[in-house]
């Protein structure tokens, strides 16, 4: 599934492509994942794109005449516009962003009045669009989560202090990846940020100095801006609006580093299961010493 860093990149590429179009239709085959919310097509048809955005990592885009859609790309969504001129799409890379559109997983069709088309591809059909107003109690609904967390991005390490103080028991990567507390950190950027701080991902929050607390949101914040500026990661299946792999895994420290030796310290990256998810870190660098209240937790 995207993170922040992959959903802003597909935001950033298609903003450029749709902003100022005029909707003319919608259609979807999938009517058990888009979510009319009691309007219709009448309440939407003639309006402008203003523009893109995202929450977390939900796509929102707003119209002109005060309502959204919002899009989930899950794990294997795809965005791809499409005009006489243009193509730009990113996403999951199956089946391949440059083959003919529409095609036998696109969801949603969205049609503009200039010819050009946006497609809401989704193979496994996990992803979801949604109708709602344009307003920010509506929008935390659609994404299912009233209180979703800020977005590390514009937030200050001042409340993320705050936040992270009010969970002593947490499991610091477990809690990471909590859209309640920090809005679009996944399995990716929270091991990069802990390996910046060198953090054990199963620390609780209690055991954490306020160095390492500072430590961690810096870790984030340097983690998704350095994957933002490389495309993203390809991890996941992930390719950017030219369909392009995204280069940050070239640049990463922990994720997906099994077995070679840590940047810093030389000593292999380890995988191990945590909370029911993959935790890449480094041993020495990262070290649980015994008697650590992270050991009591279960």
């Amino acid at each position: 599934m995207p993170e922040l860093p992959e959903v802003t990149v597909v935001v950033n590429s298609l903003n450029e492509a749709i902003k100022g179009l005029v909707l003319e239709s919608t259609e979807y085959d999938w009517a058990k994942k888009f979510y009319w919310n009691g309007f219709s097509i009448k309440d939407l048809k003639g309006a402008k794109i203003k523009g893109l955005r995202r929450i977390g990592k939900v796509i929102v885009i707003d119209l002109s005449n005060g309502f959204s859609f919002v899009i989930h790309l899950k794990l294997t969504g795809q965005l791809i516009y499409l005009d006489k001129k243009t193509r730009v799409s990113g996403g999951h890379p199956i089946p391949p962003l440059n083959s003919p559109v529409p095609n036998s997983t696109t969801r949603v069709t969205f049609a503009f009045t200039n010819g050009g088309h946006l497609y809401f591809n989704d193979l496994r059909k996990f992803g979801w669009v949604k109708v709602v107003k344009t307003n920010e109690e509506s929008i935390k609904a659609a994404v299912g989560k009233t209180e979703l967390g800020p977005d590390p991005l514009t937030m200050k390490c001042e409340e993320f202090y705050e936040r992270i103080k009010k969970k002593p028991q947490a499991r610091i990567k477990k809690l990471l990846m909590d859209q309640s507390f920090v809005s679009g950190v996944g399995n990716i950027y929270s091991d990069e940020a802990l390996w910046r701080a060198k953090v054990h991902p199963k620390r609780a929050v209690v055991s954490l100095t306020d160095a390492e607390i500072k430590a961690i949101f810096n870790g984030i914040v340097d983690s998704f801006k350095l994957a933002i500026a490389k495309g993203g990661s390809s991890a996941n299946s992930f390719v950017d609006g030219r369909g392009e792999k995204g280069l940050y895994l070239t640049f990463a420290k922990a994720y997906h580093m099994t077995g070679r030796p840590c940047e810093r310290c030389k000593t292999p990256i380890v995988r191990e299961k945590m909370d029911g998810r993959s935790a890449h870190f480094c041993p020495k660098c990262q070290r649980l010493s015994e008697g650590s209240p992270a050991l009591k937790l279960i």
